[in-house]
């Protein structure tokens, strides 16, 4: 049904997501597939709705090794069919991804269009399945789209666009475009390692952090002056204290219910907790803050630029 046409891939530097450390490339290639799916066509329920009075649209899916990956619908803009204007039409962004079928690390995935004419331009956007963007509008080669991953194992949301000539022949400036963009979810196979990106308000003042009680909220600050936020690419269940001087230790362990992408800090005093050790002697402590997923991984805060790494606890 298709010839692999091996051409020069094209590699692209517009990365945007905050957590880059989670690709560390996405590589677009020209290597098969141009005809439609060893099953036949667009399964009945994949059917545009609302789509006349616009021609039938061209249909998108993954080539996989267990089969083909049927995307869901993302939008449309198209002339109607008796040459009039645009009827365009956006879903729900990722409503009805349901599955995500699993690859490897690196496996090269060729995209299918089933069209009356080959596209003009076809882009991809990659992003977490929590909904940060990995990659934006990485161009692929329109008449044998493949992608090359080479993605951090976990859950993705793939969004493929198809850019067809609205007036073959005019001159590029000139050109328009009708668009088709279908959505996948995607598996990338191996261990999650929980990754986090902490920035501060950076309203300037002291930043030491002085401690009058354990009972002080300062005590998960950043520093005195500033608050601060963290994301991370699995969801917090717990985030852990420890003071320590040598001689003196004082853990509290936070419980973050629901689990969360993000948390604020300092955490909110009333936030439930388990304490051990304290009350602790005046004088300057080692702090370490620590978010736990619920699988067990952890990342530590206090290695990363807004968190102090180290409090003072003060006399009564």
């Amino acid at each position: 049904m298709t010839t692999p046409i091996p051409t020069q891939r094209i590699r692209s530097s517009r990365l945007t997501t905050p957590l880059n450390a989670l690709l560390a490339a996405l590589v677009v290639a020209a290597s098969t597939i141009a005809c439609g799916p060893a099953s036949g066509g667009q399964p009945a329920e994949r059917e545009w709705p609302g789509a006349w009075p616009v021609p039938p649209l061209p249909v998108m899916w993954l080539e996989h090794p267990g089969g083909s990956i049927w995307g869901s619908p993302s939008s449309y803009c198209w002339r109607v069919k008796d040459g009039g204007g645009r009827v365009c039409h956006e879903y729900e962004f990722w409503s009805g991804i349901d599955d995500y079928p699993e690859t490897a690390p690196g496996k090269q995935i060729p995209v299918g269009i089933e069209s009356e004419t080959a596209p003009d331009r076809v882009f991809v956007q990659v992003f977490t399945r929590h909904g940060n963007l990995m990659a934006d509008f990485l161009q692929l080669a329109p008449t044998y789209p493949v992608l090359d991953l080479d993605l951090a194992p976990g859950d993705y949301h793939i969004r493929v666009i198809g850019q067809w000539p609205d007036n073959p022949g005019a001159a590029y400036v000139d050109r328009r475009y009708n668009d088709v963009a279908y959505e996948f979810g995607l598996r990338v196979s191996g261990e999650v390692e929980l990754l986090a990106e902490c920035a501060s308000t950076l309203i300037g003042g002291d930043i030491s952090i002085t401690l009058a009680s354990l009972n002080d909220p300062l005590r998960t600050a950043p520093d005195s002056a500033n608050h601060a936020g963290c994301r991370f690419n699995k969801p917090v269940t717990r985030v852990s204290l420890t003071l320590e001087n040598g001689a003196q230790t004082y853990t509290e362990h936070f419980r973050i219910d629901p689990p969360s992408l993000t948390v604020g800090f300092p955490l909110p005093e009333e936030l439930a907790s388990e304490q051990s050790g304290g009350p602790l002697p005046p004088g300057q402590y080692t702090r370490r803050i620590v978010a736990l997923s619920d699988d067990g991984d952890q990342v530590d805060l206090t290695t990363m630029n807004p968190f102090l790494s180290t409090v003072t606890v003060s006399r009564p």
